[in-house]
């Protein structure tokens, strides 16, 4: 793990290091960025993000690093505050006369500068606001100065009040019987005061982005961004950039009108006055991260109207597409919108400083503002010095830096447009200004690849493929983001050619990628890179994964309830079977691929399958797995770190609901790492862990092999593996009703021989409680009723029968010196003892092979992953080896043919089966939830019968 990934960003970090982003970059000049390969080798990148766009000039532009490097040498003051400035006025000089040279404005700008776009973009939102304050206490006061007005002409006898003014709403409600001037103008006061606490409104676009810190970010229309920080910052409201028609209507809504008097004709009369309620509207010309959509010149008209007519102010952030991005200082004046703020930032400081600057019309200007707002670092000597440099450059010669944007874009622009004539199935759009160019993929969410169907799902898709593009063709770019599918170009004004070749190249491989789905490309970047990619040719995969089509449903007695299944990957290896594109990459680089993938589990939901019960219920049964293998599931177990997992799994619930799934189904891991689903809060919606069908279901298949051998399972001694857990725990306690004796096997982790103790004392209390129903009694019951004690029991009548198990426990040991019914044992030798063996531990690797088995034993391994070893059969012909808690849906319903594991076309794990069964019979609660009981498994057999659900024909050997 890097120090980056260690102490700086933990989640970030590992999520590059999911996507093959993880490197570090040693220097650069121009567009190429170089980092070192694992040999240590400079390897040359072409950046086409520009620093987010803040290189125009490019990397170490050798002017810029000339300018510093001279300017350094002179030993700048660089912090000097509370003093003149110079090179910070003559930077604000500057800006202020391009400015006005392309808007042609008449009056100049005033700047004030800061670190960070973010910073500047609150700069004018703090100066809007501070500009309405002052409008608003202006109007309060003159307000209140014709109240004093109104009273002392009421009193002197100059004037009446006029009767209609006790007939407003406002003063009625506050004023019902007084109708002297001291009411009236008590009533007004009231409501004005509440009308002047009206919390102020920002208006800006959807898809906008205006940086992330507390202000600012409430004006990012991102809600992931927002979201968590809603109650700290400003009220806003968001307009649709192809809807501003609608401005008219949102300033009717917000309207609050403050209360005057004004003497007319000897009559005090009431008056409406429009409060300043509106601070700002916030715009970007060409927005970057919503996904690069330009204003139109029509557009910006609208705004511009809309904004003189309502009397506030147009900020145009001009972070990104500012500084000669797109083709022109600035990219409002493309399209003739004037500002009355602009926010500045990114290729300002030249890649060389972090500076930004708020401009905004003198005129407008607060003086106070110089006091009430200040940055430690704003204003420096070097980052203004560097910022004047930039602006020299940009404006040298006429404008040329301004005239090479504008062609370099056609020219890109151009060969992204025959992309998407070539590739019109993936490339959605070309758009933006300048070298300011979002390339728009179409949707990948059907695509029949799961890595595809995946990213898309996540909105990760956009740097699943900038991890391609880095580490196979050697070209660094990334989606906007909050529009995951569009990759931003932003290279700077210097792009050759032959970098545009160079992408074209690139671009038209990836395109042939995504139209054949062949995702080795993609994930073998986000694998252990040291392993060569197995093929370099782009194979088509379309036809590989088995479309799914379902019969025609049969009809239903009433609405069809969906209900969700999670699940894992049992392990790496499975991949190939999700992907066949994948089928060429070994067992180690898919796992390095899976185990990479942690901070990212979430994959696409499978589509839903029909399955209809015989007594007319159905349900639609759709998988939301997780991009996690059953190693990672037992590492987190056995570190005791299960709060990440038990999130993410937290979170396909609540997607599931959110989804209208009635039940939630958690299976092999999900279930264990959450203590059979308890751990999870997520109201509204049944959860079950499975856990009964799946005792039953196994129980079923152990008495099917046994009659298969041609003995009876009551003849037999059982061995149960894992038997510290709860489904091995109630598997013992209905067994032992039928058996004389059973070996419980635990293994040797921490805690397990408390566990096997409580599995010992849960089945005797079973079995008293059984002798104590009466009736005929088989197994080890029956040889307990034969006992002293439990006579003696018998004899004194009904009791509190708690701690029974444990008093038969100590009774029999005492007695016999050990136990004659059951064996505890943590030794896997002692299986060989058994004739009946059941595999339930949760171990993530298997760990028995045929040497832990007599002669034609029956094993029923129902753990996933398996307990016993890949080809037991084949090793040990004679034994008697079945995959348990397999189910047959009732009419051959499938699941999909890529998520079936080791299942056949027909078949459910138990765990699936009990979820569809839920929903199958309408159960609304909890099911297999903490600890299951005898009882249950009794009752969830019955229901299964009833609704069709039956044990499959057991496998006899490991098949993927």
């Amino acid at each position: 793990m890097s120090q980056f990934t260690a102490f700086v960003q933990p989640r970030m970090g590992r999520i590059f290091a999911a996507l093959g982003l993880d490197v570090e970059y040693v220097r650069a000049q121009g567009n190429t960025l170089y980092h070192r390969d694992e040999q240590g080798r400079d390897i040359p990148v072409l950046d086409l993000m520009g620093g987010y766009g803040s290189l125009i000039l490019g990397h170490n532009h050798p002017e810029i690093v000339a300018h510093a490097r001279a300017l350094l040498d002179r030993n700048p003051a660089v912090h000097a505050q509370f003093s003149l400035r110079g090179e910070a006025g003559r930077l604000g000089a500057a800006l202020s006369d391009v400015v006005r040279r392309e808007t042609s404005a008449k009056e100049p700008y005033v700047a004030t500068f800061g670190n960070s776009g973010a910073e500047a973009v609150e700069a004018a939102v703090k100066h809007a606001e501070l500009v309405r304050v002052h409008q608003a206490t202006a109007l309060a006061d003159e307000i209140a100065q014709n109240a004093a007005a109104a009273r002392e002409a009421v009193r002197s006898g100059d004037a009446v009040l006029d009767a209609d003014a006790f007939r407003l709403p406002a003063v009625r409600a506050r004023a019902p019987q007084d109708q002297s001037i001291d009411a009236l103008l008590a009533a007004l006061e009231a409501h004005n005061a509440a009308a002047l606490a009206t919390r102020p409104l920002f208006l800006a676009l959807e898809r906008s982005f205006h940086g992330k810190l507390v202000g600012s970010v409430q004006l990012t229309y991102n809600s992931g961004f927002r979201a968590p920080f809603t109650n700290l910052g400003a009220r806003v409201r968001f307009v649709p950039m192809d809807r501003l028609d609608l401005l008219d209507a949102i300033a009717d809504e917000e309207r609050v009108a403050l209360l005057d008097t004004e003497i007319d004709a000897g009559r005090i009369k009431v008056v409406e006055r429009a409060l300043p309620v509106i601070t700002a509207f916030l715009a970007e010309p060409v927005q970057g991260e919503g996904g690069i959509h330009a204003l139109t010149a029509e557009q910006g008209r609208a705004i511009r109207l809309f904004c003189n007519k309502v009397g506030t102010p147009l900020i145009l952030d001009e972070v990104q597409s500012g500084m000669g991005r797109c083709g022109a200082f600035l990219a409002s004046s493309l399209i003739g919108l004037r500002g009355d703020y602009y926010a500045l930032s990114k290729s300002l400081g030249g890649g060389l400083a972090k500076i930004s600057a708020m401009l905004v019309r003198r005129s407008l200007y607060q003086d106070e503002f110089d006091i009430i707002h200040s940055s430690t670092f704003a204003m420096d000597d070097y980052s203004s010095s560097i910022g004047h440099k930039v602006v020299e450059l940009l404006e040298a010669d006429d404008g040329e830096v301004y005239r090479r944007v504008a062609e370099r874009g056609e020219k890109l622009t151009a060969m992204l447009t025959g992309l998407k004539a070539a590739f019109p199935d993936i490339v959605e759009d070309v758009r933006g200004k300048g070298l300011f160019i979002g390339l728009e993929l179409k949707d990948q969410g059907e695509a029949r690849s799961m890595v595809l169907r995946g990213s898309a799902y996540t909105g990760s898709l956009g740097y699943l493929l900038s991890g391609y593009l880095l580490r196979q063709e050697g070209i660094r770019i990334a989606p906007t983001g909050s529009a995951g599918n569009v990759l931003r170009i932003q290279p700077s004004a210097y792009l050759t050619d032959e970098e545009i070749e160079h992408l074209r190249g690139a671009l038209e491989r990836l395109c042939r990628i995504l139209r054949y789905e062949d995702t080795l490309h993609l994930v073998h970047p986000a694998s252990d890179r040291r392993i060569p990619k197995p093929r370099a040719e782009i194979r088509d995969f379309r036809g590989a994964v088995a479309g799914y089509e379902q019969g025609e449903g049969r009809p239903a007695t009433g609405p069809v309830r969906k209900v969700a299944f999670l699940n894992h990957l049992i392990e790496p290896a499975h991949l190939r079977q999700v992907d066949p594109a994948l089928t060429d990459l070994g067992d180690e680089a898919l796992r390095s691929f899976v185990l990479g993938m942690d901070p990212v589990k979430t994959a696409a939901p499978y589509p839903g399958v029909r399955i209809d019960s015989p007594l007319g219920s159905s349900v639609e049964f759709a998988l939301y797995p997780l991009m996690v293998a059953s190693e990672q599931m037992g590492g987190y177990l056995a570190s005791g770190d299960v709060a990440g997992i038990r999130a993410d799994i937290e979170e396909r619930v609540q997607a599931a609901r959110d989804d209208g799934c009635a039940v939630a189904g958690l299976g092999m891991y999900t279930s264990i790492v959450t203590a059979n689903c308890t751990s999870l809060r997520v109201p509204g919606i049944a959860l079950t862990s499975g856990n009964a069908l799946t005792v039953a279901m196994g129980i079923q298949a152990m008495e099917r092999g046994a009659k298969d051998r041609g003995w009876r399972v009551e003849d037999a001694t059982l061995a149960v593996v894992g038997a510290a857990g709860n489904i091995a725990s109630v598997y013992s306690q209905l067994f032992a009703e039928r058996l004389g004796r059973i070996v419980l096997v635990g293994s040797r982790r921490d805690g397990s021989a408390r566990r096997l103790r409580n599995t010992v004392h849960g089945v005797y209390q079973e079995c008293w409680s059984r002798i104590a129903e009466g009736g005929e009694l088989t197994g080890i019951p029956a040889r307990l009723a034969e006992e002293p004690l439990i006579t003696k029991w018998l004899a004194e009548g009904p009791a509190d029968d708690t701690g029974r198990g444990r008093a038969i426990a100590e009774y029999l040991q005492e007695r016999y010196g050990s136990d004659p019914f059951l064996t505890v044992t943590q030794d896997s030798t002692a299986l060989k003892e058994a004739q009946l063996v059941l595999c339930a531990s949760n171990s993530p690797e298997p760990f028995l092979t045929g040497e832990h088995f007599a002669p034609n034993t029956v094993i029923c391994d129902i753990a996933v992953p398996n307990n016993a070893v890949a080809g037991l059969a084949e090793q040990r012909p004679d034994l008697a080896y079945m995959l348990g808690g397999i189910v047959a849906t009732p009419h051959g319903e499938s699941l999909h043919p890529s998520a079936r594991a080791f299942l056949e076309a027909g078949q459910l794990f138990a765990c699936m089966a009990e979820t569809a069964l839920m929903g199958l019979a309408g159960i609304d609660h909890h099911y297999s939830y903490g600890n299951i009981s005898r009882q249950q498994v009794i009752d969830i057999a019955a229901l299964a019968k009833a609704h069709g659900l039956r044990l499959a024909d057991y496998k006899s050997a490991h098949s993927v």
